[in-house]
Order: structure tokens, then C-alpha cells, then sequence
């Protein structure tokens, strides 16, 4: 019996031994994966589901993104706006556009901060608001975002992230029964110093 038991022992061992990267990925492997590149830019595919409404409405743009400095939204079509997210807006909570934006997409503010402190690593101020559940490989991960705080609990019930080598696509579910789903295309690192000011990437 015990002679039996050997073999079937040293490769339970040697299982527990071997790495598991299916079983290993966690929120330090996502923030290096993130953390790897400086500034990035392309493109976006958003559709916006109004429960009241019983209506879907799509819009695209373009987006450049700059570690510990900004990420800018420019919407093209159906209309033209353009949103900056700098870091220190993200950290206050607050923003730097225009009250007539503010008022007119709240929901695009909220994931445009989201994004920013997400691709910047500040996984401090995701969690003291969010419970993060962490799931997937290197080659495709995926986090769901549940708030914490009533207030937030109020505003909406998840938003969802799922990617590879960047961030794909995001996913926000309001309380109201509203969706806002952005998808990413067509990204890719780039210099800083050779963007043009304050232009975001050309198309």
C-alpha cells in the first residue's frame, strides 16, 4: 500500500512545486502589465444604453494618454468634445472641463478618471472605494470593479475591465440600468515630446 502511494506523493510534490500562472495571476501582475508603457495612444468605440429611453447610441474617437500627466478624450462623432483628465484632477476627485460638459456626461468623466488611475498603477484609491476581484492570465485579464460606499452603490453597481498587453475594453453598469461600454482599438505606445501640444493624436 504505502509503496503505491509513492509515485502518486512526488507528483502531488512536484505540483505544488511548479508555478501555476492561470492560478498566480493577482493585482501586482496587472499594475506591471499596465505600468509598462509611458504614454499611449488610439482609438475608441463607445455605446451608451439608456434604460428610460429603451435607446442605444454609439459614438467614436480617439484618446492619448500620458503617464503621471493626462489622458485625453476627444469625441468625433455623432458630435465633437474634448475632455482632459490630468493626475492631480484624479486624485481630488475633481476635473478640469467645462461646467456644460460636466453636466452633459458625467458617466464619461467618471470612466475617464477611472482610466487614468487605472493605467497610472494608483490601485490605493481604486481600492478605498472598490472591491477589485482580479481574475485571468497575463494574456487575458479581466477586474470587476463593485463600489463600496453607498453613495457610489447609488450611482452605479459595477464596471468591468478586461484586456491583454492594454486596456480593451470597460464596461459600466449604472444603477439606473444604464451601460456605458467602451472598446479600444488600434493602441499604441508613442513618444510625448513628439505629440503635438495639447492635439492629442492625429487621425
Amino acid at each position: 500500500m504505502w509503496t503505491s502511494w509513492k509515485p502518486l506523493r512526488r507528483a502531488l510534490v512536484l505540483l505544488l512545486l511548479l508555478p501555476g500562472p492561470a492560478l498566480a495571476f493577482e493585482l501586482t501582475d496587472l499594475q506591471g502589465r499596465l505600468n509598462q508603457t509611458e504614454a499611449l495612444k488610439g482609438r475608441f468605440e463607445q455605446q451608451r444604453y439608456l434604460a428610460d429611453l429603451d435607446t442605444r447610441l454609439k459614438s467614436t474617437g480617439h484618446f492619448l494618454y500620458e503617464r503621471d500627466t493626462r489622458m485625453v478624450w476627444v469625441l468625433e462623432t455623432p458630435v465633437e468634445d474634448r475632455l482632459v483628465f490630468t493626475a492631480e484632477n484624479a486624485v481630488n476627485g475633481t476635473d478640469e472641463n467645462s461646467a456644460a460638459s460636466a453636466g452633459n456626461d458625467r458617466q464619461r468623466q467618471q470612466v475617464g478618471t477611472l482610466l487614468l488611475q487605472l493605467l497610472q498603477g494608483d490601485w490605493q484609491a481604486l481600492q478605498e472605494r472598490f472591491t477589485l476581484d482580479v481574475a485571468g492570465t497575463n494574456e487575458a485579464w479581466q477586474v470587476t470593479l463593485t463600489p463600496k460606499a453607498r453613495a457610489l452603490r447609488q450611482r452605479f453597481t459595477r464596471i468591468e475591465l478586461k484586456g491583454a498587453d492594454y486596456l480593451d475594453n470597460v464596461a459600466l453598469y449604472a444603477a439606473n440600468e444604464d451601460v456605458l461600454k467602451v472598446r479600444f482599438f488600434d493602441q499604441q505606445p508613442f513618444d510625448p515630446a513628439a505629440a503635438e501640444a495639447g492635439d492629442g493624436p492625429n487621425r
